[in-house]
């Protein structure tokens, strides 16, 4: 066993993501309603036996749920009938696989009913308990600290009122944060399926079933996030430091569709100004819980001490003052802290083993990241200056010694002091891809029949100042508009061990003072460090690297890069800085 503070298991599902909506809800129905007995029968015999995954892919056919079988053929699960002879799959895999499907047929609990709350609450061994209300039913789903109470309209299957209540050590929950967690659950049974509802309860009744007598986990999530986090929070910000971008993130509890304990950690393009729309930015969390971890012994583990930080927030020297817990007493305990990734972040394959060098984690294929292709990757883009004039570019991609990249979903933490290096790790990674995607994205990819084999010679023009980069940023298409010859940007990826992704970048530019004016060529190569901040080396025109105030226009360009994370409104001021 390796003695690597982190470890984080993949999965092929997409349950993490809270926000996640089948693509056609009308294709919905209760999960289990359509399975005949028969099928059923054979589902729950095959579970125990070698063909477990087999039988309930069969079940699922025999049922004729075509929403189910479409997610198993989505996710490739591999459940075909083994040659009698040969080589078999291993127990882990036949594990897996049976795994996976339980995940699948849990994302889909169905529409809201009497029957789908009940079971929701029975698959996740809570007790489940009904009243008569005027009108209808009140289901009760208890633990052993938690209990939620749903009236239910029948037959409307209307939810009018949910109520969560915590039979725990905790404090009086405030009346503002009792609302909220009530007000979340009743708009997940406002939905049109159980789905959010069903990874809430999920939730609540894991860390229910991992409580003991000397350890109350809803207790040690509520201390983490009011004597460490927060605190840390309200230090960064004092500090001047972007907590959520640079810092140990923005914690939250019951967010956005989560009840419990969040952390947003990157938000896209956090230096535009806010007119930029939402749909522009993508926004990154972990939800941190607590799970069986596999690991036993001192130093691994979730103990009932919220004295996490220090009487000091930080050191002198601007260290977070992290405390260690005493782990005299966890002989027995198993279950460790664990983020939970929404959405899921591709990280090249050295720094997943930096995690956990045990890792057997999947690989992620992104084509644009493929350095097992020979062919180039082409992109159209059009941009506009501050004057409404389009420029327009076409952008090629090559890929030389790309890292293989790994799909992480969740990470296994001994401590919460390794929060902020994780987030190091995903913001380097985070970061990388947008550049990249800024270009490359699907709908603006061309055939290489449709690229000029020849440079351009004529030229666009182009904002003059960094000034008017917000203006650039405007994505409303201006009128009217002068159509300009394309012009031919390459782009290089590699991702070294040990050294910092870069993306080196060569376009045609022209030097207005010079008597030819003709085309030069202009190159340069940005770095994604860690906590996804940017780097800018090697400028150089016509491959001479004397370039006058070379150092200047590098630390310029380092901060258009980072506001903008668009390359081809990088590419927009790089020609006219150079003409």
């Amino acid at each position: 066993m390796s003695d690597s503070p982190f470890n984080f298991k993949v999965l092929s599902s997409s349950e993490v993501t809270p926000m996640a909506t089948p693509d056609n809800l009308s294709a919905v129905s209760p999960a289990f309603a359509s399975f005949s007995p028969s099928a059923l029968d054979v589902a729950t015999a095959g579970l125990v036996g070698p063909h477990g995954a087999s039988a309930l892919r069969n079940a699922i056919e025999q049922s004729t749920n075509t929403a189910l079988t479409d997610d198993l053929q989505q996710e490739n699960i591999t459940t075909a009938k083994r040659p009698l002879f040969g080589r078999s799959k291993s127990e882990a895999v036949q594990r897996r696989d049976i795994e996976e499907i339980v995940l699948i047929l849990r994302r889909r609990p169905g529409a809201i009913s009497e029957l789908g709350i009940e079971r929701i609450g029975r698959n996740n061994s809570l007790e489940v308990f009904k009243d008569e209300i005027d009108g209808g039913k009140r289901i009760s789903l208890g633990g052993r600290i938690i209990l939620i109470d749903i009236d239910l309209l029948l037959p409307s299957n209307k939810v009018t009122k949910v109520a969560l209540s915590l039979a725990s050590r905790l404090d009086v929950q405030s009346s503002i944060a009792q609302t909220r967690s009530d007000a979340l659950l009743l708009a997940d049974l406002k939905e049109p399926t159980l789905d959010s509802f069903a990874r809430n309860v999920e939730r609540l009744a894991r860390h229910d079933k991992l409580s003991t007598d000397e350890i109350d986990n809803f207790e040690v999530l509520s201390g983490l996030y009011k004597n460490a986090l927060q605190r840390i929070h309200e230090y960064e910000i004092g500090a001047g430091i972007d907590a959520e971008n640079a810092g140990h993130g923005t914690p939250v509890v019951d967010d956005v569709g989560v009840l419990g304990l969040s952390i947003w950690y990157w938000n896209e393009r956090h230096r535009v100004p806010e007119s930029l729309p939402e749909s522009e930015r993508r926004r990154y969390r972990v939800i941190v819980e607590i799970e069986e971890s596999g690991r036993a012994g001192a130093g691994w583990g979730v103990v009932q001490n919220n004295a996490l930080l220090g009487e000091q927030v930080a050191t002198s020297d601007g260290e977070i003052n992290w405390q260690e817990p005493d782990y005299s007493n966890l002989e027995d305990q198993a279950t460790g802290f664990v983020l939970k990734l929404d959405p899921p972040v591709a990280i090249p394959y050295y720094d997943a083993a930096i995690l956990d060098p045990e890792c057997e984690a999947r690989i992620e294929t992104i084509p644009t990241l493929d350095g097992s292709k020979d062919s180039l990757v082409f992109a159209k883009r059009t941009t506009y200056d501050s004057r409404g004039q389009p420029g327009e570019y076409i952008f090629s991609l090559t890929s030389s010694r790309v890292a293989e990249m790994r799909r992480i979903e969740e990470v296994y933490m001994s401590h919460p002091r390794q929060i902020f290096s994780v987030f190091e790790i995903l913001r380097q990674s985070i970061r990388m891809q947008a550049l990249i995607n800024s270009v490359f994205k699907p709908d603006s990819l061309i055939p290489k029949s449709a690229v000029p084999m020849e440079l351009p010679s004529t030229l666009a023009e182009f904002v003059s100042s960094l000034d008017n980069l917000s203006n650039m940023m405007d994505l409303d298409e201006p009128a009217p508009r002068t159509p300009a010859t394309p012009a031919m940007i390459s782009v290089k990826l590699t991702t070294p061990y040990g050294r910092a992704p870069q993306l080196s970048l060569s376009m045609p530019t022209a030097d207005c003072t010079a008597v030819d004016r003709q085309p030069r060529l202009t190159s340069f190569a940005v770095e994604v460090l860690r906590g996804g901040k940017i780097g800018v080396v090697g400028l150089a025109v016509n491959e001479q690297g004397d370039v006058q105030g070379k150092e200047d226009m590098e630390r310029t360009l380092e901060n258009v890069i980072d506001i903008a994370e668009d390359l081809g409104i990088v590419a927009l001021w790089v020609r006219e800085q150079v003409r």
